[in-house]
């Protein structure tokens, strides 16, 4: 089998600064876009207006350009540029929660809350895949560089994660072609799951850590 190189790396705890950079970008090319627009329909409505003069033709061509710009750079980054421009919305609904609070979700709800709260505002694209065609995946995530990441989420009460879920999800990671796993629970994990996971592309989340992460 083909060695594959990993090298998709944990999520970085802080402000996406990276999806706010881009969001910013985009923001002040889609008003370049409209005011090149509104150039364009002025001369259109007030100032003769012919194709063959070169600054109508630069004008359009321009509003052509960045207008495919601005469209494609909005549609590959879906719901992030929400959260970034309106936060109190995310925080609405998807603020941190304690143990207690997530216990009191279920299975659907804390996988959307751990792909929302935990990987999307870090900059992650997510997919939330369908309960009934999962495989053992709940979320996949996709990197700035397009490597891809499997998240499968455990939602316990009074139970550990024990080693022969995280080998399940290590088999799992490897048929999808990924480059890292992370599991994520509520609960607990086990000391031999720990172990075994250990140099492993595999990040094992407990219910302290999680809560901790949802707090920055």
């Amino acid at each position: 089998m083909a060695q594959r190189t990993l090298s998709l790396q944990s999520p970085r705890w802080s402000s996406p600064s990276r999806t706010a950079l881009r969001t910013s970008a985009l923001i002040v090319g889609t008003l370049l876009w409209l005011s090149l627009y509104a150039t364009l329909a002025y001369r259109l409505l007030m100032v003769r207006f012919a194709l063959t003069d070169r600054l109508n033709l630069g004008l359009i061509t321009a509003c052509i350009l960045l207008g495919v710009i601005v469209v494609l750079g909005w549609r590959s980054t879906p719901g992030s540029w929400i959260s970034y421009l309106f936060p109190w919305v995310r925080r609405s609904k998807w603020r941190a929660l304690n143990l207690e609070q997530m216990q009191a979700l279920t299975p659907s709800e804390f996988e959307e809350y751990v792909a929302r709260h935990i990987f999307e505002r870090q900059g992650y694209r997510i997919f939330n895949v369908r309960d009934t065609k999962d495989g053992g995946i709940d979320v996949l995530i996709t990197g700035a560089d397009g490597q891809q990441a499997v998240v499968q989420c455990k939602l316990y009460s009074g139970r550990t994660v024990g080693e022969p879920i995280v080998r399940d999800l290590y088999g799992t990671m490897i048929h999808a072609g990924a480059t890292h796993a992370y599991l994520v629970t509520n609960s607990t994990i086990s000391a031999d799951a720990r172990r075994w996971a250990f140099g492993k592309p595999i990040t094992l989340i407990d219910g302290r850590r999680l809560v901790e992460m949802a707090r920055v």
